[in-house]
């Protein structure tokens, strides 16, 4: 069984207040590239973690997202109760961000399958229903997650069909493992 690696950032400008949770929570489902092309080896979990911490210049310190999923490995970054700057727009920032990690070396399906494991583990801690997941592009109108939206490996329809069938099957992540706060001092 895979485990969520928490590796939550300090609190700071990826931070950008807290989220009211409700029924109206969205998902929003990224790729960690731009178009359909696969990015070289060393675009790692630890290279992105490492572009949070410390965003070259001209890049914002305010994006961020809540995890990211590659083949082998599930990382959380930022606890649910807060914000994050992903989706291109203020609604869209008020949703949970799943980043999966696109590289020549990432096994894609299990990729996939895990980024839709953990959108049906999320949508069962918040009663969040399936209409309510959505692709980067529903809110700022960017081609995000490319491939899924180009028709690759399922496509969008299949990726949905993936959360649905992990959400009914109760074939989730331990939720027991997801950080929704920072710890106390």
């Amino acid at each position: 069984m895979m485990h969520i690696e928490n590796r939550i950032l300090p609190y700071g400008p990826n931070f950008l207040g807290t989220i009211e949770r409700n029924s109206e929570t969205y998902i929003t489902i990224h790729e960690s590239s731009d178009g359909t092309g696969f990015a070289t080896p060393d675009r790692t979990i630890e290279y992105y973690e490492n572009r949070l911490k410390n965003p070259p210049e001209g890049v914002s310190s305010k994006i961020g997202y809540h995890f990211m999923v590659d083949g082998d490995r599930l990382v959380q970054f930022i606890p649910l109760k807060y914000r994050t700057a992903h989706a291109g727009s203020t609604e869209g920032n008020h949703s949970i961000a799943i980043e999966r990690l696109v590289n020549c070396n990432v096994d894609f399906p299990s990729a996939i399958a895990n980024q839709a494991k953990l959108t049906a583990t999320l949508m069962t801690m918040f009663g969040i229903p399936l209409d309510h997941v959505v692709p980067h592009k529903y809110w700022s109108g960017k081609a995000c997650p490319s491939r899924l939206l180009a028709g690759m490996y399922g496509g969008w329809n299949g990726f949905i069909a993936q959360v649905k069938k992990f959400y009914t099957d109760h074939d989730i992540f331990n939720v027991e493992e997801i950080t929704f706060d920072l710890p106390r001092e």
